[in-house]
Order: C-alpha cells, then structure tokens, then sequence
C-alpha cells in the first residue's frame, strides 16, 4: 500500500481532486507514467484479478460473491471514484457494469476468480511522448519469452522459444474532469501474431529446412537469445555478414535487443554476447577482412545513443577478441 498511495495522489492531483482541470498542472513524463501505473492497477481488478477478498461467501442471485478487504475502497461508491479518476466515462461505464462487483449489506463484494496471467510475457517496458498541452501517448513494449522442448520428428526433444515484442500506444488526455486515460489495454496485452513475435524451433529451421537463411534482421537477433553451440556458428556468422553489409540497421536490430528485459534473466542466454558477436566474429578473421571490418566500424553512423553504445560494445569486443588470441598465440608459440 505504501507504494500505492503516492502513485494515486498523483492521480488525484492530475484528475483535479486539489484543483480543478484548469488550475490542474500540466503533467511530466514521469508523472504520465505514474499515472499509467496506478491505472493499469485498477483495471487489473476488472481484467486480470479481482481486489483482495475474504473466505467468507455470500450467495446472491444465484452468485456467490466475497466480501472485498483492500484499504480505502470498502463500497461500490469508492471503487467508483477510483475508476472514475483513471479513465474516461466510456471506459469506466464499462468496467463498473461487467458484473464483477456489488455491494451487499453496504459492502462491497465481488465475484471470485481470475484468468492468470500470459504465460508468454516475459515484462513490459514503458516510455511517454507529449503530443501537445492536453495530449499524451503511452507506448507499452511487451516482451515475449516462453520456451519449451516438445519431441520431435527425430523422435528426441528440441527447443522452441516464443521471443520477441509488441506495442500498444494509449491515448492520456485532458478532460473536463481532468487529465484521464482515453484508451488502454489489458496489462498483459502481448500480441502473439505480431510481425515482431517470433517463434523459433531451432531443430527445424537450422537442421532441417535451414529458414534462418531467409530471417528479417529482427528475427536472426532473436534466434540468437536461445541458439548455443552449432545452432549459433552459421546464424552468427550471418549476422556478421550483415553487418558488412547494413551496419545501421543490424545496429538498430541489436539496441533494440540491448535494451530488452531478456538480459534480467540470466544464463543460458547471454544477450551480452549476441550484442557485441559480430566484434568477436571479427576477430577471428583475415587481416584484409579485419581491416574492411574496421573500416566500416569508422564509417559507420549510429542514429541514436543507444545504438552508439552496442557499436562501442562490438568495438571493445573486437579488441578484446584480437588481444585473447595473440596473448593465446604468443603463449604457444616455441621459445628462440
């Protein structure tokens, strides 16, 4: 509750509750996202879980409904007013009316269940853009990671993993009754079928039909996060060979990786060293290939600071790799 408790002061601050729309300051970035925070919280009651209840069950009207425990919102009127100061009237309107809660007995109660969550999302990550005084956007990145071993044609286990994102893009605007969410979307709301989801079944499009060939840059970066031994060796090398040929978008395909939730997760993957793989594959190269390699690192022209660092990470991985194996060839080499 603690954390709670600022993020809807905030809320009330911005839907006018100390002031009204005029009067109202107009909203920062981190204040949108607060605001989107505490939103995303409220419509989860609806959406995904519903408030914290009792074990107490009371049948009316054929329902069984549990009386709701969550400080501060004991009655329908309250959890009206939470509602009401989040979203617009259309969204509200149908969040209260779905059925989920009542009040019985001057208590609020609600229905029990919930649908759990995507087991396909990994997290979301979150950024705000100003569209002007009484617009903002909300741009919600969800991540896919799933991965499983189902048996094969082969007759033995392969893994399949489900990574990747989607976007959703909410409308936050001003209002007569202040500064509230016009659109929004479920918390969990990742799109399978996204152009930007991939699924990858590394037995079959390595061993078998060899697709990775035919990979978008976006889709070669994610086969990457789960490939390890032979199943990285050629797809990494293709990748390098890309990045001769397009250095700014395989930049702009790995900054996006760089800044991913995946890194949160730790071994088997290691998207350290997909970032930085065409330095290390660089290193191991002709003298005339690491020069063109080195040439194109110079002329090359990041678009933004986050592809900036991914360059200076292939950079420092290339020097790296180049060190390890003179140090590896001066030590076994015979004396004179």
């Amino acid at each position: 509750m603690k954390r709670i408790v600022p993020i809807f002061l905030t809320l009330c601050l911005l839907a006018g509750c100390a002031a009204s729309p005029e009067q109202a300051p107009p909203p920062d970035e981190q204040t949108v996202l607060e605001a989107y925070s505490a939103a995303a919280e409220v419509y989860d009651w609806f959406d995904l879980h519903t408030l914290p209840t009792g074990i107490e069950a009371i049948q009316l009207d054929s329902n069984v409904y549990y009386p709701v425990e969550y400080d501060s919102i004991t009655t329908m009127a309250d959890l009206e007013t939470r509602v009401r100061a989040c979203f617009s009237p259309k969204i509200s309107d149908a969040l209260l009316s779905d059925g989920s809660y009542r009040e019985i007995d001057g208590k609020l109660c609600c229905a029990g269940g919930a649908r759990g969550q995507n087991i396909f999302l990994l997290d979301k990550t979150l950024s705000a853009r100003q569209v002007d005084e009484g617009h903002w956007t909300v741009t919600i990145t969800f991540w896919a990671d799933f991965v499983d071993q189902p048996i094969q044609a082969d007759g033995h286990p392969h893994t399949v993993a489900t990574v990747g994102y989607s976007q959703r893009t909410l409308d936050y605007e001003k209002t007569d009754e202040g500064w509230r969410f016009t659109s929004f979307c479920p918390s969990d709301d990742l799109d399978l079928d996204a152009g930007t989801v991939c699924t990858i079944d590394y037995y079959q499009d390595f061993e078998v039909t060899g697709a990775y060939w035919d990979y978008s840059d976006w889709q070669l970066v994610c086969y990457l996060i789960y490939a390890d031994g032979a199943y990285a060796e050629a797809p990494g090398d293709l990748l390098y060979q890309r990045f001769l040929e397009r250095p700014e978008d395989i930049l702009a395909a790995l900054a996006l990786l760089d800044g991913a939730p995946y890194r949160q997760k730790g071994p088997p993957m290691n998207i350290d060293a997909v970032v930085a793989m065409p330095g290390y594959s660089a290193a191991w190269r002709s003298f005339d290939e690491q020069m063109e390699f080195l040439n194109i690192l110079d002329l090359c022209q990041p678009k933004t600071e986050a592809e900036q660092a991914v360059l200076d990470k292939i950079r420092a991985a290339y020097e790296k790799g180049t060190e390890s194996i003179q140090e590896s060839n001066d030590t076994g080499s015979p004396c004179t």
